[in-house]
């Protein structure tokens, strides 16, 4: 099961052949390194256009948010391993 978080958080990314790829976070006061993106998609909120990773760090799937307008990163969710 998912638990909804919405704070916002340091994001490291590399850019690759025209898109974001996050190589790491920071959440509550720790970093997690991204294994593997899993998933990708955007949403709309008014004008602005929010771009939606699901990324792992191993034992744990997380939802990123980018606001493209704001340009601030946002964890939105996550799944532990013990949630499944």
């Amino acid at each position: 099961m998912s638990t909804e978080i919405h704070e916002p958080i340091k994001v490291g990314v590399i850019f690759e052949r025209g898109t974001v790829r996050p190589a790491w976070f920071i959440w509550n006061g720790r970093r997690h390194d991204v294994q593997e993106v899993t998933q990708r998609w955007q949403t709309k909120e008014g004008a602005t256009t929010l771009l939606h990773l699901g990324v792992s760090d191993g034992p744990s799937v997380f939802e990123l948010t980018f606001n493209q307008h704001t340009l601030v990163w946002r964890l939105a969710s996550v799944e532990a391993d013990g949630d499944k």
